[in-house]
């Protein structure tokens, strides 16, 4: 039998400061709550945030609640300290999958010293190709990458099967997403982009970004933008964010909880869309790269 095809979905910003790691966070909590086995991954290869963002990065040595069987030989589900200890111990990289909040697992790679460009790049490559042991565990990746343009970022974002583009709205952040998705288009061939506006004052003004952007890329007639929806500005987000918690975790009814569980919506009913031939999350039959 053919195994299913899974969903990758980046979830980026070339400018920091949109809100992309509450975007993801959300995101994955709102696909877990539709039934799907969801695995949030930080993208952000040198400065992971979500354990943070979760509150997950306290966890001590004994909390056992947190550490499960072994899923392969390469991943284990284990505590930040366990990991922590294990690379000093074995002196190698571990990757460790957390359980997280409403069945979310996190996944956060453990970077090893100061990376060279081209370092980074095949760092980034092995790491798609070794993610290929969970396949048959999820339904859907998140990705939360980090900012920038970056080639080990770029790497990861191209090798999703969905690219979330977050934005706010500030105008800094429509300009800065149009030089991602150009670069994005025209060196790795990515037509397809998904539009979220973070932070918002009125639905209004997130379609008036979406439409900025659109007007900016006007003349790239093979890109493609689709508009997911906004995110208002909502204290419960701020509140949520001072208590390391995620916002479906403390405030499932607000408005901005209601926003995500919207577009988790309209993430889920998409067509996974079929391999396109670059370096990607869980090809078919993979065939290893040559860098």
């Amino acid at each position: 039998m053919a195994q299913a095809k899974k969903r990758v979905i980046a979830v980026s910003g070339c400018k920091g400061g949109v809100g992309k790691t509450v975007v993801a966070v959300n995101l994955a909590l709102a696909l877990a709550k539709l039934g799907q086995r969801v695995v949030l991954m930080d993208g952000n290869l040198s400065v992971p945030d979500v354990e943070f963002t979760l509150g997950m990065n306290n966890l001590g040595m004994n909390n056992k609640s947190d550490i499960t069987e072994k899923l392969s030989s390469d991943f284990v589900f284990s505590s930040p300290a366990e990991v922590e200890l294990a690379n000093a111990t074995s002196g190698h990289q571990q990757k460790g999958l957390l359980n997280g909040p409403s069945g979310v697992r996190v996944f956060t790679p453990v970077a090893q010293g100061e990376w060279k460009e081209s370092i980074q790049i095949i760092q980034a490559v092995e790491l798609i190709q070794d993610m290929d042991d969970l396949a048959s565990d999820l339904d859907t990746l998140i990705i939360d990458t980090a900012p920038g343009l970056a080639p080990d970022n770029v790497t990861l974002i191209q090798a999703a099967t969905e690219v979330v583009v977050v934005v706010s709205q500030e105008d800094v952040s429509v300009v800065d997403a149009v030089r991602q998705i150009r670069l994005l288009y025209r060196v790795f061939n990515v037509h397809q982009f998904y539009i979220v506006v973070n932070l918002v004052s009125s639905r209004r003004g997130g379609a008036k970004q979406f439409e900025k952007l659109q007007e900016y890329l006007k003349d790239d007639k093979q890109i493609v933008l689709s508009y997911l929806g906004a995110i208002p500005h909502d204290k419960a987000v701020s509140e949520a964010v001072l208590k390391q918690s995620a916002l479906l975790m403390e405030s499932n009814d607000c408005r901005a909880a209601k926003a995500f569980h919207r577009i988790g919506h309209q993430l889920s009913k998409l067509p996974v869309p079929e391999p396109k031939g670059r370096i990607e999350f869980f090809l078919p039959g993979r065939i290893k790269e040559r860098i």
